[in-house]
């Protein structure tokens, strides 16, 4: 086997293993059940999460991802997607709510940061199936998350890969 091979069958393992999803069943379930609770209030979303486990649990990020128009006037622009939640329901996902919190980062904090105003809901508790997790809710995507929907002029939306 040349060298080249064996560099090819390395890089490839190391894909594989990148990809493995190590989240256990009851966390993608309610992950699931979570993104279906947001509506977009004009045009579509996708919801997309980041997850983190430390030390303390589980983190779970959701947000509605960003779409960028392709082509026209505005290609390029990039639009956050308005959207509304219903939280009486969102409390139906856990067995046990510990800890319920809404941040608002003000102008002078993003100014003072370089973060763009945030807003997100933090709950902690535990769901039906699982461990106790944290979940904040994003106002917007993490600054560094790519669109997950461009828009052409002609109106047809389509996923980014």
């Amino acid at each position: 086997m040349s060298i080249e091979e064996l560099l090819e069958l390395m890089e490839q393992g190391r894909s594989r293993k990148d990809s493995r999803d190590y989240r256990p069943e009851w966390l993608k379930k309610f992950i699931s059940s979570v993104a279906d609770l947001f509506e977009p209030l004009a045009c579509l979303g996708r919801v997309g999460y980041d997850c983190r486990l430390d030390e303390r649990g589980w983190t779970v990020s959701l947000y509605i991802g960003t779409t960028e128009i392709i082509g026209g006037p505005r290609d390029g622009q990039i639009d956050h997607v308005s959207f509304r939640l219903d939280i009486l329901r969102l409390q139906q996902e856990f067995r046990e709510i510990t800890r319920l919190e809404w941040y608002s980062v003000s102008e002078n904090a993003e100014q003072a940061s370089g973060i763009p105003v945030r807003s997100l809901l933090s709950v902690h508790g535990c769901p039906p199936d699982g461990e106790t997790l944290r979940l904040e809710l994003l106002g917007v995507p993490p600054i560094v998350t790519k669109p997950g929907l461009h828009l052409r002029t002609d109106g047809v939306f389509y996923e980014t890969r």
